[in-house]
């Protein structure tokens, strides 16, 4: 048999049933990171929040309509979509606490002084309860703080977070406000996009510099830890954009630290006239992203 002729065997030979060919080949196959699911919002994602439980809570708004609904996700997927509590358009997620969805309101329209509290149940989307005369403060344990105008100085009050019901006012005035109790609203399970600072010399620094070779030199880098991954996100120069501004393709890779491979890459917007940061979130063991303003995208990051 001649040389050759072993070279086109062996290009056309099905090696599926060899054994260590196929722990090989899916050890490729396992490399690569795929999406989980997606979700597509009708209008613009908005915003995100985090909540226990490995909820993310989301605000959606149709600028040409003037409307916006909610949702929440979790790492399976969807749990409630496209619900509104009242307001079309003054409203917005303020916080998530102990799996409740706090929305904040507004006085008037034409005011930017937020006032009204709506409670939601983050898993179900179902109305806890709302408070047009009070604005939220703060949450701890299972209170809320909130305060509400009065002649003498605002009233202070301590409210059951899950029902609304008065447990007492706790004093008036300015002095009031600054005696609540605070504590830090993030949740430890989730883990935010950094923006690479020209000053830092780290080694973790140099390798996400390294692999965002290519990014515009006026853009934000951003970058995230998770695991074995590295994840990157920059904006690559593309030309001019509408009304001769110039426009950018906004990039994310993610590769494994230590061999440097590139297990995927997505395009978040290929045409960006402002870079902005906050790209992505990685919550619990989840990262989630946002293409193209609409596409909220989950991909479950493996541990190895």
């Amino acid at each position: 048999m001649k040389f050759p002729y072993l070279i086109v065997i062996f290009l056309f030979k099905d090696f599926s049933d060899y054994p260590t060919f196929s722990r090989v080949t899916s050890i490729f196959r396992r490399r690569r990171l795929e999406p989980s699911w997606e979700y597509r919002a009708e209008g613009v994602i908005w915003r995100l929040h985090p909540a226990q439980a490995g909820m993310l809570a989301g605000e959606e708004r149709d600028i040409g309509l003037k409307t916006v609904s909610f949702f929440c996700v979790n790492p399976s997927g969807p749990l409630w979509k496209g619900k509104n509590f009242g307001e079309q358009w003054w409203t917005g997620i303020e916080t998530v606490h102990n799996g409740v969805l706090l929305l904040y309101g507004f006085a008037t329209p034409d005011l930017p002084g937020r006032k009204g509290v709506t409670a939601v149940d983050c898993a179900t989307g179902d109305l806890l309860w709302k408070n047009g005369e009070s604005t939220f403060i703060a949450a701890v344990g299972d209170r809320i703080y909130t305060s509400r105008d009065a002649v003498d100085g605002p009233v202070v009050a301590e409210l059951a977070h899950r029902t609304g019901a008065l447990l007492r006012e706790t004093g008036r005035g300015g002095g009031a406000v600054q005696q609540i109790p605070r504590t830090a609203d993030g949740l430890e399970d989730a883990e935010y996009a950094q923006v690479l600072s020209e000053d830092d010399v780290s080694p973790l620094a140099a390798r996400v510099r390294q692999f965002s070779a290519p990014a515009a030199a006026e853009c934000p880098v951003e970058y995230g830890e998770h695991g074995p991954y590295l994840i990157i996100v920059y904006h690559r120069g593309s030309g001019r954009g509408r009304g001769e501004q110039s426009a950018y393709t906004q990039v994310m890779d993610v590769v494994e630290r230590t061999s440097g491979t590139m297990v995927m890459r997505v395009t978040l917007d290929p045409a960006v006239s402002t870079p902005a940061s906050g790209s992505f979130l990685v919550h619990a063991g989840t990262l989630y992203f946002v293409r193209e303003k609409k596409m909220l995208t989950a991909v479950r990051l493996r541990q190895m």
